[in-house]
């Protein structure tokens, strides 16, 4: 299951890689608390599985020496984009994930791509379901602002109405303050407050029983409306604004 993340952020420079990884440290936290992925197994992402081994991304609570100095390295000379990408397969399990940040100038977007799959598949799944994608959903909003979070299985992106815009999929955050009577085909709507404030966004969700599945039609059938229900208010951005 993928949760992507779109933000600008004014504050993050393209080589403040500690920010990122401090960042993405706290969803290991989470994932760790809730899915079953140690954070001492999450490391650089490399090009083959011995050298994604190398590089441990986090040393308790802060990025890990070694892995700083192998992404500022990599970036040494770069200052448009840039990326910090890490992953984690505790070995004798079904169970993975991958966490990628890519960080543009100041202002500019920047997106954040989270992935985690069990191939016990569906109901039987420890690490992909409801309440805690709901969590992670929400920790990110608080993280980095994004102006949209998408939860959805990669085959769902064919399947959205629009190709100018997101889709719905399992869940869709908007920073915005969304209601049953602009969204009655939602099967949730969860308020994301600020910390200790009043709500800055809603996570949208189109199926709260079990984890969506591209395969059903049901399923495919609510997002979809949602999505429509979204566009006839002018509720859902298109890609280019953002």
């Amino acid at each position: 299951m993928e949760i992507q993340g779109d933000f600008r952020d004014a504050t993050l420079a393209v080589t403040d890689f500690e920010t990122v990884i401090t960042r993405l440290g706290r969803i290991a936290d989470a994932i760790a608390q809730r899915g079953g992925i140690a954070k001492s197994e999450w490391h650089l992402q490399g090009d083959t599985a011995e050298e994604a081994k190398l590089y441990a991304a986090f040393d308790g609570d802060a990025p890990s020496t070694a892995a700083l100095a192998v992404i500022r390295e990599e970036f040494r000379n770069v200052r448009d984009v840039t990326s910090v990408g890490m992953w984690a397969h505790p070995e004798g399990t079904e169970i993975g994930g991958s966490m990628t940040c890519h960080m543009l100038p100041p202002g500019e977007s920047c997106s954040l791509e989270v992935s985690l799959s069990d191939r016990a598949e569906a109901a039987n799944s420890e690490l992909v379901n409801y309440a805690d994608f709901v969590q992670y959903v929400r920790l990110i909003a608080a993280e980095f602002k994004p102006n949209i979070i998408q939860v959805w299985p990669l085959d769902y992106f064919e399947k959205r109405v629009f190709d100018d815009k997101p889709g719905v999929g399992w869940m869709l955050y908007l920073p915005k303050v969304i209601t049953v009577q602009q969204v009655p085909e939602a099967r949730a709507l969860i308020p994301v407050p600020e910390a200790g404030k009043k709500q800055v966004g809603t996570i949208i969700v189109s199926v709260a029983d079990a984890v969506f599945s591209a395969d059903n039609p049901e399923h495919v059938e609510v997002a979809n409306r949602i999505e429509i229900r979204l566009v006839d208010q002018d509720l859902l951005p298109a890609y280019a604004d953002i």
